[in-house]
C-alpha cells in the first residue's frame, strides 16, 4: 500500500518519462567553450593593500611610537629651566597644574618660598 506522498512522487517521477530533449541553440558549445578559453582578469588590490605600503606604514608607526615613548618629558628637564621667571608666574603655574586640590592661597605663596631657597 502507497501512501499519499508516495503516489504524489510516482506521478512526478512518471510525468519526466513524457519529457523530451530541449536542443541547444546554435553554436551554444562553442561560445562556452571560448569564454571559458578566454583569460580571466586579475582582480587588481588596492594600492594600500600591497605589501610595501604596509610595511610603510607599520615601520612609520612603530617609529613614532619608539619616538613618542622615549621624548623627554619635563621630569628631565634641569630645574633652572622649570623654575625660571617670576615668583607670579611660578605661582600661576603651580595653580595650573594642581587644579584638583582647594589649597589657599597662602599655601601656594608658601610653596612658592620654598622652592626659592
Amino acid at each position: 500500500m502507497q501512501t499519499p506522498s508516495n503516489e504524489r512522487l510516482d506521478q512526478i517521477l512518471s510525468s519526466l518519462d513524457k519529457a523530451q530533449r530541449v536542443p541547444a541553440p546554435a553554436y551554444f558549445y562553442t561560445r562556452l567553450r571560448a569564454r571559458l578559453d578566454e583569460p580571466q582578469p586579475i582582480e587588481q588590490r588596492s594600492v594600500w593593500l600591497r605589501p610595501i605600503p604596509v610595511l610603510g606604514i607599520l615601520l612609520a608607526f612603530v617609529v613614532l611610537n619608539f619616538w613618542l615613548i622615549n621624548m623627554p618629558d619635563n621630569a628631565s628637564l634641569p630645574a633652572e629651566v622649570l623654575v625660571a621667571g617670576s615668583a607670579e608666574e611660578e605661582l600661576q603655574a603651580l595653580a595650573f597644574e594642581d587644579r584638583t586640590t582647594d589649597y589657599p592661597m597662602a599655601e601656594y605663596e608658601l610653596i612658592v618660598d620654598l622652592n626659592q631657597k
